[in-house]
Formats: C-alpha cells, sequence, structure tokens
C-alpha cells in the first residue's frame, strides 16, 4: 500500500488531478454579466448537481420570461433538443453553459466541473456573497485537505485509508441537496471505487438489503454526513449492518450551499488519495473521452 505522505507517491497522478483540487477554489468564470431575473435553470451530464443545487434558489419549470440557463455539460443523450426547442418559443434569454460550439460560456469537461457550473451560475444570478461565501468555505478547508499535510492532521487521506477494501454507504442529511448522489459520482470517476447512494426510502433499504449483505460479510462503511433525525435514526439502524460508522468532522459554516460545497471537497480530495492507495492513476476512463466524441 502506497504512503500519501511520500512525495513519490503522487508520481502516479499523470495529469496533476491534485494541482487543480488545490486551484479549485476560485477556478470559475465571473461573469461580467447579471442575467435579467426571474432565473431558471436545468442540467444535465457534468451539471446536473449545479443545477440541483440551484434549485433551492430558482426553480427548474419552463419559464415564460427573464432567463433560462442550461448547464449542458457530458453526454447530453438527447435532452440538448429541450434547449433548442424552447429557444425557438422562449421570449426571454436562453443562456448555455458547457461544451459544445452554441454556449455562452465553455466549461470543459472534468470530473470536478459542477463546482465550476455553480459559481458560474452563482456569478450570472447576481449571488456574488453567496459565492464568496463558498469560495472562502473551500479556501479554508483546503489548508487540511492538500497533499502537503500529513496523514495525522488530514482528514481527506484519514478517509481515504478507512474506505481501503471497503464500499462506502453515504447517509447524508437531508440539509444537503443530493451530496450522496455527488459523492458516488466523484468515488466512481476519481477513484474507480463503488460507492452506494441510498435509494429514497433509505431506512427500508438499511433495514432488509443490508441486512442480507452483512450477513454474507460484505465489507461496507457508513458515511454519516450531517445531522438531522434522519442520520440520526440511520446510524442506529446501520450499527449492526456495517463493518464501520465514519462521521465527517463538521463543516466550516458559510451558510447550507458553502457546508454542503465544503463536504463535497472533502470528499473529492478523499476519493483522490483512495485511487492513489489502490495504485491507481486517479484519471478519467478512456471511454468517456470517446463517448463525449461520439455524441
Amino acid at each position: 500500500m502506497r504512503d500519501l505522505d511520500n512525495s513519490a507517491t503522487y508520481h502516479l497522478d499523470s495529469r496533476l488531478l491534485w494541482a487543480d483540487l488545490k486551484n479549485l477554489p476560485g477556478w470559475y468564470e465571473r461573469l461580467g454579466e447579471t442575467y435579467p431575473s426571474p432565473h431558471t435553470v436545468e442540467g444535465y451530464g457534468e451539471g446536473w448537481w449545479a443545477a440541483a443545487l440551484a434549485h433551492d434558489w430558482m426553480p427548474a419549470s419552463m419559464p415564460i420570461s427573464g432567463t433560462h440557463f442550461v448547464l449542458q455539460g457530458g453526454f447530453p443523450l438527447g435532452r440538448g433538443a429541450v434547449a433548442e426547442l424552447l429557444e425557438q418559443v422562449f421570449e426571454g434569454r436562453l443562456v448555455r453553459f458547457g461544451q459544445s460550439e452554441e454556449v455562452d460560456l465553455t466549461i470543459t469537461p472534468h470530473p470536478l466541473s459542477t463546482y465550476r457550473y455553480l459559481m458560474s451560475l452563482l456569478w450570472a444570478t447576481g449571488r456574488f456573497d453567496e459565492a464568496a461565501r463558498v469560495e472562502h468555505a473551500m479556501g479554508e478547508a483546503l489548508q487540511e485537505l492538500h497533499i502537503d499535510q500529513p496523514t495525522d492532521k488530514n482528514p481527506a487521506k484519514q478517509l481515504a485509508w478507512r474506505f481501503v477494501e471497503r464500499t462506502p454507504i453515504w447517509v447524508v442529511s437531508e440539509s444537503y441537496t443530493q451530496l450522496a448522489a455527488a459523492a458516488q459520482q466523484l468515488f466512481a470517476r476519481i477513484a474507480g471505487s463503488l460507492s452506494v447512494a441510498p435509494p429514497p426510502g433509505a431506512l427500508e433499504f438499511y433495514a432488509t438489503a443490508l441486512e442480507a449483505r452483512h450477513e454474507q460479510g460484505d465489507p461496507l462503511i457508513a458515511v454519516i454526513v450531517g445531522e438531522d433525525a434522519y442520520t440520526r435514526l440511520a446510524t442506529e439502524v446501520l450499527a449492526s449492518r456495517v463493518d464501520a460508522v465514519v462521521h465527517m468532522p463538521a463543516s466550516s459554516g458559510g451558510g447550507v450551499l458553502a457546508e454542503t460545497l465544503v463536504r463535497w471537497y472533502e470528499l473529492a480530495w478523499s476519493a483522490y488519495y483512495l485511487s492513489l492507495l489502490y495504485d491507481r492513476d486517479p484519471v478519467d476512463a478512456e471511454v468517456l473521452t470517446r463517448l463525449r466524441e461520439d455524441l
């Protein structure tokens, strides 16, 4: 197993993902234009989670006027046609973020691009203070997550070690919009690792499916993110059904959106470190590049 405190370990990282992680706070377009309200948004591919987070302050419903944002990252799989149809009948302004030729803001494919989509969207809708809080909170978190911080002081490295030969199950407070699915995507893409985002009705899932799997010796670890009635009850149920339960440390604050992004950022670092522990280059699978070229 590789030593995360040895600089030679990071030679495995052929694309220098550690540098992208380190530079992520502040890596987005501060658009000079604030688009007219009301604002609505839809997202797919790499933009799906940014759109889901944005639904806390702007709806996903079909607009009549104002500005409709389309976050069209990754694989459209036909969904881009909806935006094209909308453009023909929409009286307001249609603004696209993504990677095609028609976009208003180019955001290249990347495992961390959801942050760029979200932050650029905050600026485009005039939520400058919110963007500053998110950026500040992530910058604060970076101080203990980066590769130069030794394992005994680095929660992301410690978490990665807990994940070795275990499958994480994300148990996330309902305050953090769809963070479980976003974490699952991070670990698949960066660590090349399976993790579980529980379905709706998760408590029934924990009490039935996991009961059966635990009897067969599956190495599972429950990761508890945040605290509310759901996570407290889930912790009680899971204690007898998984190998280990780990609670992520409290976020630095700054509001729910900032807390959500900080926790996502720590999990991104953990996925990165886990990839190295598995002796794997934390780079996108080539099949994703080929799929993008074909679609």
